[in-house]
């Protein structure tokens, strides 16, 4: 008999369900994937929200399908995962108050500055000890060395901040405040809880998972607005009556509080021991490394991974990548394909031509949002080939500079995966062996973080072990360095570093004016 496990992701541009049969501990199938897009919500400049109304009525919709089309009464677990750290604002009734903030959401420069100065300012408290009374295991005197971040937009802290000063009649009815994918629990099971990499990246924990009150308290809102935290593998409630009826999935099925999205995603990739560097080419680029002990770095987001053996995973982000490319086929001209065959005639270095990808500002290692794209070197000589290669070399070098960081951390790096949209792409596969100097596994056919929400929920009700990955990443496609071609690259790569420090001053000239 089937042992079915479905995973829900409510990600950045569309819910994203799957349904897998549990044939053993080792081996498992998809059986159904289905997908519903929703839009990003932009009012003014540098905003990002989204209608968690519309998630709530995609998500029903969505399972509606599922039930029509897939025989769900073998049904054992539900897990989710999704983008963080969204903020979504519920009433008394847990009705949203209005739009999700997101997670790339831009609006908040002088909540960051006052939230700056109270936290990690020569008056801090976390400078006076703070920590000491709180059960912060990992303490150490500093904002930082408390929560492994400092103050950024990501977090909720600011963003209520902003709430409470420019909309306060919606800031005077929040009663409560979760993530993406903690509203899709509690839609599902009518349980409230939030999961703990939500809480760790939403600025308001440490470490250790202790919330930190005082932090929570530049906000406003008290405590209470806040669930209860739950681990990855944690039991949030079972399907309600209710939604059975108005989906046909079966009550009483247990949910799984999941994880992250792209923490999800590098589980379900392979990587589960320490070392495993996982490489996406999504919209962003994310570069994932597992590890078995904790190592923060300002450079780097850091988060709790789910792999029994690692329970901690560096990562960094680079704002823009395969919307880099995506721009320059909708401004240029030409498919993909064509594109690639083109520039695979150029050689490594693109002759010389080196850029700057940072067509969104950037995210980590630089945390700079006045950075700009910048092509250099450019000559008659070179051609639309030349340019487009350089956009794909640029990327690899961003990721490249992220490895530098992991290897300043001491950090061993083992096994590496990419995968995500741009990994289809054998040219970019080779561009990325050939700068990092290390041999690339792409893994075919990755359904992405909702597979990764399924195997949580899976291992969690002890329907599979974590081996159970392997029969899904055993497909490899390897990309082997080429010397000659990695030599080229060390030499761009130079310049590359080179370019942004001594740009710096003029990217925030050049922001001013605009």
């Amino acid at each position: 008999m089937s042992s079915l496990v479905m995973g829900i992701d409510i990600g950045t541009t569309a819910i994203k369900v799957i349904v897998v049969d549990a044939l053993s501990l080792d081996r498992m199938d998809i059986v159904a994937v289905d997908s519903i897009p929703h839009d990003l919500v932009s009012l003014h400049p540098g905003w990002a929200e989204e209608d968690a109304l519309v998630w709530r009525d995609h998500l029903y919709e969505i399972l509606s399908r599922m039930a029509s089309s897939v025989d769900l009464s073998s049904l054992k677990a539900i897990g989710l995962t999704g983008m963080v750290p969204a903020l979504v604002c519920l009433d008394s009734n847990c009705v949203p108050i209005r739009n999700s903030i997101q997670q790339n959401d831009m609006r908040t420069g002088l909540e960051l500055k006052e939230l700056s100065s109270a936290l990690e300012g020569p008056e801090s408290v976390f400078g006076n000890g703070f920590g000491s009374g709180f059960g912060c295991g990992f303490c150490a005197g500093s904002y930082f060395q408390t929560t492994g971040s400092h103050v950024n937009s990501q977090h909720i802290a600011p963003r209520l901040m902003w709430l409470r000063r420019n909309e306060p009649y919606v800031f005077s009815r929040i009663s409560w405040i979760m993530g993406s994918y903690d509203y899709a629990a509690y839609l599902l099971t009518g349980a409230m809880h939030i999961e703990s990499n939500w809480a760790l990246e939403s600025g308001l924990f440490s470490l250790d998972g202790a919330l930190l009150e005082p932090v929570l308290g530049y906000t406003g809102l008290p405590a209470s607005v806040l669930p209860p935290v739950i681990e990855s593998h944690g039991l949030c409630g079972v399907v309600e009556e209710s939604v059975s009826l108005l989906t046909g999935i079966p009550a009483g099925v247990p949910v799984y509080a999941g994880t992250a999205d792209h923490v999800a995603s590098a589980f379900c990739t392979g990587a589960h021991e320490n070392g495993d560097l996982v490489l996406k080419l999504g919209g962003a680029g994310d570069i994932l490394l597992s590890l078995d002990h904790l190592a923060i770095d300002d450079r780097l987001f850091i988060d709790y991974f789910v792999s029994s053996s690692c329970p901690f995973i560096i990562n960094g982000c680079t704002a823009a990548s395969g919307s880099l490319i995506k721009w320059f086929k909708n401004e240029f001209g030409g498919d993909f394909k064509d594109l690639d065959e083109q520039a695979s005639l150029v050689p490594a270095g693109s002759d010389g031509l080196v850029m700057l990808p940072y067509v969104l500002g950037e995210k980590t290692p630089i945390f700079d949002p006045n950075a700009r794209g910048v092509l250099f070197g450019l000559m008659l000589s070179h051609t639309k080939a030349h340019v487009y290669r350089a956009m794909l070399e640029s990327v690899a070098y961003a990721f490249r500079h992220h490895v530098d960081v992991f290897r300043e951390l001491g950090v061993e790096i083992n096994n590496v995966y990419i995968t995500n949209g741009g990994s289809t792409s054998p040219l970019w596969r080779q561009i990325m062996a050939d700068v990092l100097g290390m041999r690339v596994d792409y893994i075919k056919s990755n359904p992405g973080s909702c597979l990764g929400a399924a195997f949580i929920a899976g291992i969690a009700h002890g329907l599979w072990s974590e081996d159970v990955i392997g029969c899904f990443t055993s497909q490899r496609i390897p990309s082997y360095p080429n010397p000659d071609a990695t030599r080229a690259y060390d030499r761009g790569y130079s310049i590359y570093r080179e370019l942004y420090p001594r740009l710096k001053d003029l990217f925030v000239a050049s922001s001013s004016n605009c």
